[in-house]
């Protein structure tokens, strides 16, 4: 059976991850959000985050993250669009921050492997359509 892949689909894994949608700018921009204590085995998630309370996330021994997606049309002659990716993560406490360095300096490069990939994944299905 073929898995369903459509955008309502995503949205649901993502929330079933503990991810939030915190802003979304259609065929612009898709901003996600996370909090949690990523540096433990379980990835320590808040999975009762919405949109709303993300901003005001703060608990001591926590860090959030913010992750976005955005379009620019870079030449509308050529019909050139760039797709971005940023990442944002705030820790709350010396400790969450101590021990986020340490998550940190051993995922990051696997993390910037896996953002290549999805970039690279939406690239080729974007070209295949023109």
């Amino acid at each position: 059976m073929p898995r369903n892949r459509t955008p309502d689909d995503l949205r649901q894994r993502l929330r079933g991850t503990g991810f939030v949608t915190l802003e979304e700018l259609p065929d612009q921009e898709l901003v996600i959000g996370v909090a949690g204590r990523f540096w433990r085995p379980d990835g320590g998630r808040c999975m009762d985050l919405t949109a709303a309370n993300f901003i005001e996330f703060s608990r001591t021994g926590y860090a959030k993250v913010a992750w976005n997606f955005k379009l620019r049309t870079e030449s509308p002659e050529t019909e050139t669009t760039v797709l971005s990716t940023e990442t944002r993560i705030r820790c709350f406490g010396p400790a969450a921050l101590w021990k986020f360095r340490i998550y940190w300096s051993l995922v990051g490069p696997f993390s910037g492997l896996i953002r290549k990939a999805i970039l690279k994944q939406v690239k080729r299905k974007a070209e295949s359509r023109t």
